[in-house]
């Protein structure tokens, strides 16, 4: 991306955006850090446009950590920007998928890469990305996250996986033993946030999803391309070659018509989801998971739907366990959710 692009993907934000409403800006790949120079210009202009339009904004940056530097962390330090590492787990997990073109695994760059940002920063994320050959892992991939001392844990499925062969028992399996990790984590008096346990706590606390908190493609959130093409979410810019997905430029600007039919295309249309006694608590209404996993923005599938009653079974194990414990880490965690507006996806 030229920072002449860059220009204009600010500019078309900070026009979209509700007045009043915070604007969060995220680099993210490919490998951003290739580029961290370009990041240094865009950071600087929307420091610029934040001044002239009073506008508030939040910066991050997801890595997979190998060409992450020192410098690099001073500055997002100074900038007050975000990072979150992509590592899927401990080594024979990580070095599964995430490898050099030569085949090595980068298991050992990228651990040193997080322990030298935790040294750096005030708190750091990361980002563990499963799939069927991995889902079974899971808990053991957290233990490992608890050690290094890591604060956040996101982990997120790969929608474009072939999930066949997963049984709903095995990952409710899986997941109610990452719920016992995460209990015994506050038991112990080690505060802890996991994506997957997190944002169903916290709708457990609201009573459900908001229209606010569902998938905002094409309205609230997306998506550009080096070329300065525009998607609906950054994972349906994928190699920038799927007109069907592209809903414009910003040096030309959006096509109405196509965006219109792309939100007309926003939800789910299930009907057994329409009866199903979890749908307030259930995201089947995640336009690039469903597209990735069934072809439609608003059809989610079974693996989808076993997914979200597995998490929010093992949600659940965790606030009654918690709750009766009276566990005051555990109390004061969920309420900063509450008066700081944070949240897990």
């Amino acid at each position: 991306m030229t920072f002449a692009t860059a220009q204009k993907v600010v500019d078309f934000v900070m026009d979209a955006a509700p007045s009043g409403q915070r604007i969060d800006f995220s680099f993210f790949g490919g490998e951003p850090l290739l580029r961290f120079d370009l990041i240094g210009e865009v950071v600087g202009y929307i420091r610029k446009r934040e001044q002239e339009t009073e506008r508030s904004t939040f910066l991050s940056v997801t890595s997979n950590g190998i060409p992450l530097t020192r410098p690099m962390l001073d500055f997002f330090r100074a900038e007050n920007v975000d990072l979150c590492i992509s590592i899927d787990g401990p080594v024979e997990v990580h070095d599964l998928n995430r490898v050099h073109r030569n085949g090595r695994g980068s298991y050992a760059e990228v651990v040193r890469s997080l322990q030298m940002a935790m040294d750096c920063l005030d708190a750091v994320q990361v980002n563990a990305v499963y799939g069927p050959e991995t889902v079974g892992f899971l808990p053991q991939s957290v233990s490992f996250f608890m050690e290094l001392g890591v604060p956040a844990i996101h982990l997120n499925p790969n929608i474009c996986a072939s999930w066949t062969g997963i049984s709903y028992t095995e990952l409710v399996e899986t997941f109610m033993r990452i719920a016992d990790h995460y209990i015994r984590s506050y038991q112990q008096g080690q505060e802890i946030a996991v994506n997957l346990i997190d944002s169903k706590l916290i709708l457990f606390m609201k009573g459900g999803y908001g229209h606010d908190d569902m998938c905002g493609m094409g309205e609230t959130e997306w998506g550009f391309a080096p070329s300065g093409n525009i998607y609906p979410c950054e994972r349906f810019i994928g190699e920038d070659n799927d007109s069907s997905l592209c809903l414009g430029n910003v040096h030309s600007g959006l096509d109405l018509a196509r965006r219109c039919s792309l939100l007309k295309r926003r939800g789910n249309r299930n009907e057994e989801c329409k009866t199903c006694s979890l749908r307030t608590y259930c995201m089947n209404w995640c336009g690039c998971t469903n597209y990735y996993m069934t072809g439609s923005t608003d059809l989610a599938g079974p693996i989808l739907c076993a997914i979200e009653q597995a998490t929010i079974k093992a949600a659940e194990h965790v606030f009654v366990t918690l709750s009766t414990l009276d566990n005051e880490l555990f109390v004061d965690h969920l309420m900063r959710y509450v008066y700081e507006g944070r949240h897990y996806r």
